[in-house]
């Protein structure tokens, strides 16, 4: 059987999919799968134990006329069509995804419908369409909702090559780390500004766990004001760390996360990288909801989701979730009223969080009782 499954959204989106491959080939082990994304977030993919492909929509290139990317864009249409896929799952409920289901000329393409809004058109384009489940359901659920009933496999597997770990370890070691401490990421930027937190609870942290005797590194994407973001934590803190912000690929980033004892961050892709490699996770969460986007605990066997309640601190081990208790929260909008500012993380203080990381660092056998425990009437 030739399957194809397409996922048209960004890293941490592509990386959730996982399951739902893995269960494919669990079901159908002498299957061809191939899996269709947005160009930048395949290394989530590539190396997939139950990934036989990996391809990526076309992007017009730098200085590329309008009709030669027409024409690459047809002759890329006609390849899909050439793989004569016999089942084609499209993941996510955009008119990209459909469109490119109804192209590769599947004989099965099954898919989800809006719950409100469907077009007309799009109803003709898939064979089968399904409704989302209602309340509260994880992203990698919704995502196996699509195979029905049957075997799964809700393990997320990330892989990286000898070279990545190389260079990751090369560059910990020109930074000053000895091999020996053991290390702590903080990750502490979002391509969504509203789900960041404050430069003086990141630089808080980070001092927290150096007084403990972890090696902290920081790391961001290659984005300017990500990189401006982790010079300004570093620079806050009272204890010397790695900062490594802009200068690892992804495959990278997972190498150095795979080092970790521990992952301290945002909602972010990387986030779930480092649960994905079974790294303790702990995620500060602002408008998201982390019934449907926390940390993946992998072959988590329950239903509905790990966190199961709308908010406030949570547990799946061996992550966690921090979230405030307002009312408001999670509103799933770009800040409050839409102003890319989220009061919920910025209010957020350590005297909230810092009792939590001394917990989990405690339970992993990082604590030394370097410093004062953190208690709840530490100023924010």
């Amino acid at each position: 059987m030739n399957i194809l499954v397409i996922k048209s959204r960004h890293i941490g989106d592509v990386l959730l999919t996982g399951p739902l491959l893995s269960t494919l080939r669990l079901r159908h082990p002498d299957s061809h799968i191939t899996v269709l994304v947005k160009a930048g977030t395949e290394a989530m993919l590539t190396g997939h134990p139950h990934v036989d492909a990996v391809i990526t929509f076309p992007v017009r290139r730098p200085g590329e006329g309008r009709v030669a990317f027409l024409i690459r864009q047809w002759l890329w249409l006609r390849g899909l069509r050439q793989r004569r896929p016999d089942r084609v799952f499209n993941t996510t409920e955009g008119d990209r995804g459909v469109i490119a289901t109804f192209v590769s000329g599947g004989v099965q393409r099954i898919g989800f419908r809006r719950q409100r809004g469907d077009k007309w058109w799009r109803r003709g384009l898939l064979t089968h369409t399904l409704l989302p489940r209602g309340g509260i359901r994880h992203t990698v659920l919704h995502n196996l909702d699509l195979v029905g009933e049957g075997p799964q496999d809700r393990h997320v597997h990330l892989r990286f090559a000898a070279a990545d770990a190389g260079r990751a370890e090369r560059l910990l070691r020109e930074a000053g780390w000895d091999g020996e401490r053991p290390l702590v990421q903080i990750h502490p930027a979002s391509r969504w500004r509203f789900k960041c937190w404050t430069v003086h609870g990141m630089a808080g942290v980070a001092d927290f766990c150096a007084q403990q005797g972890c090696q902290v590194v920081l790391t961001t994407s290659p984005d300017a004001g990500e990189i401006a973001l982790a010079a300004a934590i570093a620079q806050a803190g009272h204890q010397p760390v790695i900062n490594l912000g802009g200068l690892l690929t992804l495959k990278e980033l997972a190498a150095l996360t795979a080092r970790c004892r521990l992952f301290f961050g945002v909602d972010t892709a990387p986030m779930h990288m480092a649960a994905a490699m079974d790294v303790p996770v702990i995620a500060l969460y602002g408008p998201s909801g982390t019934y449907d986007w926390g940390p993946w605990p992998n072959g988590w066997a329950g239903d509905g989701s790990p966190f199961g309640r709308l908010n406030g601190v949570q547990e799946s081990f061996p992550h966690w979730v921090i979230q405030k208790t307002w009312s408001c929260v999670p509103c799933g909008r770009a800040g409050c009223e839409g102003s890319k500012r989220s009061r919920c993380l910025e209010e957020l203080t350590l005297a909230e969080v810092l009792p939590l990381v001394e917990q989990v660092l405690r339970r992993e056998g990082l604590w030394q009782g370097t410093g004062e425990p953190a208690t709840r009437e530490q100023d924010g």
